[in-house]
Order: structure tokens, then sequence, then C-alpha cells
């Protein structure tokens, strides 16, 4: 519904009930339309305004798991603005306690002044300075697309130059377009940076600056990538591509999360791998050797507020390989449990596919959560939650490992969320503090997903609380 429509049912419903405030036609509206996220956005502003910021902060949620239309990037904007405000108020408190207690020390210590004076004597060492990264060189290109099944070779050769031709006009260095049959559920003539391809059906290499085809060959059938000797360049090509736009996505996303949680960004990228609780990340992922750089390019003083995702291009640019033709976007999971698959997406590239078991009864609970917590080896009797832990909701709810692998693809949890050790260990790697996570029950087909070479950011012991035995919803 857009705001004139719903500018019009506010106008009518107060027609109808004169008696009755804004916040009456709010809550009656979103009674009425539990889809439409202007109804929530206009609820949580209400909220704010009458000083109930937790009754707000549900009502933006709410909004954020409607369907898409009007709306959806206030409400959005709306409820990390007041999850920052909760997070510094909560912190203000902690200050003030902090700074009464040191008061206390200064005028217990006051005529003490040997240990003051040996305290303030002390220099500050200087941060260290931080590498100063080249451009990285320029690396082969792949891209893989999808193609229908029913295209003979010569239809193929034909449609595939005709891709080529107008999809990277930008580029200038020859690249290499990698041909798949057709992936359900992904578009045909689109770059899949994520696919790990198994059988192809043909490859093309294309210089755009002449505008020419350097190279092709085609076959009627698919055949096994690992198979055929001539596409052991490509795949070896296109497995390192994938990797440096993991690292770059993952830092996007930590750097992204970071600031919808603090309202700023990090002095440097190592900040973002803190101990437990401020783990964003396990680890900053290093650059790989063929880019020539000792750690990813940081440029904090290009970030822009106003645009904050967009922005992140240029203070964490990609080194040695072109932009996405369809840009990333902050990454999200998506968990339908009519079919016990979660989904890590950044905007319509699909990252990763996992199977996961939920809870039974619908004990799993729908709606829009944020990732809370980051827990290596979690502590449990007999090691039921796994290698890693990721809280979404209070009161026990969290993605997380587990000893019983044959449970995956089925509904016996009491709430949580569970996948195999190797996979949370992946997401962990991916996921920072603050990502998004979308838990619905719509109908929505399994579509089989190749995922690329397992990739893992390995998680240290500061990043564990050994003191803690969890009671998660198994």
């Amino acid at each position: 519904m857009d705001k004139v429509s719903f500018l019009q049912e506010k106008s009518t419903f107060h027609m109808k009930y004169p008696e009755q405030n804004d916040l009456a036609f709010y809550r009656w509206y979103t009674t009425q339309y539990p889809n439409e996220a202007i109804g929530w956005f206009h609820l949580g502003k209400e909220r704010e305004a009458q000083g109930n910021p937790e009754q707000a902060l549900e009502a933006y949620r709410r909004g954020l798991v409607s369907k898409q239309g009007p709306y959806d990037n206030e409400t959005r904007d709306a409820y990390h603005r007041l999850l920052r405000e909760r997070q510094r108020s909560s912190l203000g408190s902690r200050m003030r306690l902090l700074l009464a207690s040191l008061l206390f020390l200064y005028f217990q210590f006051a005529f003490s002044p040997g240990p003051l004076r040996d305290a303030s004597s002390e220099t500050t060492p200087q941060a260290a300075k931080q590498p100063v990264p080249t451009p990285g060189q320029t690396q082969p290109h792949v891209e893989v697309i999808a193609v229908p099944p029913t295209l003979s070779a010569r239809e193929l050769s034909e449609q595939v130059r005709r891709y080529v031709e107008s999809r990277r006009p930008a580029l200038t260095q020859p690249f290499t377009v990698m041909v798949v049959p057709e992936v359900p559920g992904s578009p045909s003539f689109r770059p899949l940076l994520f696919y790990q391809p198994h059988e192809v059906r043909g490859i093309l290499r294309y210089n755009p600056t002449s505008r020419t085809v350097l190279s092709e060959k085609w076959w009627d059938k698919p055949v096994q990538l690992d198979r055929e000797p001539t596409l052991a360049t490509a795949k070896a090509e296109l497995t390192d591509e994938q990797l440096t736009l993991q690292h770059v996505l993952i830092l996007r996303n930590a750097l992204y999360r970071y600031y919808q949680q603090t309202g700023t960004l990090p002095a440097q990228l190592s900040d973002l791998a803190d101990a437990y609780p401020g783990n964003y990340l396990p680890q900053i992922p290093v650059p790989p050797k063929r880019l020539l750089l000792t750690s990813y390019p940081y440029h904090p003083k290009a970030f822009s507020p106003e645009s904050a995702w967009d922005s992140l291009r240029n203070v964490l640019p990609l080194p040695g390989y072109p932009e996405p033709v369809t840009p990333f976007e902050p990454l999200q999971l998506h968990l339908t449990t009519s079919t016990h698959t979660m989904k890590l997406i950044s905007g319509s590239h699909l990252v990763r596919s996992y199977p996961v078991a939920i809870g039974k009864n619908g004990s799993t609970p729908e709606g829009y959560y944020t990732i809370q917590q980051k827990i290596n080896q979690p502590r449990g009797h007999d090691n039921i939650y796994g290698t890693r832990g990721m809280v979404f909701q209070e009161k026990g709810y969290t993605i997380h490992g587990t000893n019983h692998p044959e449970s995956i693809g089925s509904s016996v949890s009491l709430g949580c969320v569970r996948l195999y050790n190797a996979a949370v260990e992946e997401l962990y790697s991916f996921v920072s503090l603050g990502t998004e996570f979308i838990i619905s029950n719509a109908p929505s087909p399994a579509q089989p997903w190749s995922n690329p070479v397992p990739f893992v950011l390995p998680a240290g012991p500061e990043e564990e609380t050994p003191q803690v035995i969890y009671n998660w919803l198994h």
C-alpha cells in the first residue's frame, strides 16, 4: 500500500471514530494489514513518541518481515537507530558508574601522590602503523552463467556472444565466461558469483576492448568439469576470484553492521576481531598472495553516512577484480522452515545454502532477528551445541552446531536452529554481529545449490566463554 492509500485509510478511520487517536488507528491498521511495513513504521514512531522504545523496536521488527514495499528502508533505519540509542544509553549508565568508582578511588588516594605521579609519567605507546596497501594487481576474471538445457551448441555460442558484448562494457581486460546447465531457482544469463560448477556446457574467452572472441568451446551435452583438461585453468581462476569476493563481502558486511550498532566505523579493521562479546569476526581475512597486498585497503574517511552501504565500495575496495554487475548488498540469513533450508544471501546473490534442523511443533519463532552474540566452542552437556553458536534472540534461541548430525533436515529441537558443525563454522566466519536473520514458513521450494570450496576463519580462545554453561533450546 502506498502513502496516499495509507492516508486515505487514516482519514476514513478518524471520520468514523472521531474519539480515537492516531495510536488507535495504527494498531487497527497493523491488525487489518499485518504485512504492510508502512503501518508498523508509523506504529513504531508513535510508540517512540510516547516513550516506549521496546514496543517501538518490536513494531519496527514486525515491519522488517513484511512484504516488500514502501517504507522498507525507513523501517530498517529506524530499527537500527533505536538499537544504537539503546546501546548508547546502556553504555552511558556503565560509564557513569565507572566514573563514580574512579572518583571514589581518587579521593581515597588524593594524599598519596606517588602512585598517581608514577602512573601519569608513563608514556602511551604509539599506535602501530598500518601498512599502506598498494592496489591489487589485475587478476583473471571468470563469470559463471547458467543457460536453458534446450539450447544447442550453436545457439549457445550465439547467445553467449550477445551476452558478453552487452554485459561488461566497462571492462578492458579479457575475461572468461563459464557456461553451466540451468540452476533451478536462479536466472539464466546472470552471473552466479558463489556457485561451484560440476558440469559445463561451454566456455568462452572474450576481449572487450577489441570486441572479439579469443577462444570458445561448446558441448552438446554437459561435461564433467573435473574431467575436462581444457577447463582446469578457468576452474582455478574461478576459485581464486570467489575467495577474494568472499573476503571483501565479509569485511563490508561486518563494517556495515558495526556502523549500524555503534554509529561509526572502527578505527582499523582489526577492531572487528575483538574478543567476545565484541567479536564481529573471528579473524580479519588476509588477501591472497597473488594480489601482492599485506592487508585489504581500508579508507574509513571515504565513508558517507547518507549512503552507508554504497560508500563501503570506496572504504574497502575490491582489489584485482571488477565489482559485480549486480552490486553486493549486506548479508542476510533466510531460514525457510517448510524446507529446513537456511540461505546466506547478499541481495540477489546466493552465497551459501545449508540444510538445518529446527524446532518441533513450530517452536522456532518466525520473524526478523539479528545476531546478538557469537560463541566459539559453547559449553553444554555432551557437546550438544557443537563447535559454534550464534544467539539471535534472548531466552535461548540460537544457531549452533550439533553432536547429532542425523537430526539435520528434521524438526526436533526446542526452538534452536542446528547445522552440521562444518557448516556452522563456515557460517560463523561469514556472519558478523548485527547480521539480519529472517525466519519464515512461507512455501518455497528447496532449490539445489552447489556451495563453493568451504571457507572458515579459525576462531580462537578469546571467543570462548568457558565459565558459562549454556541452556539453549537445543
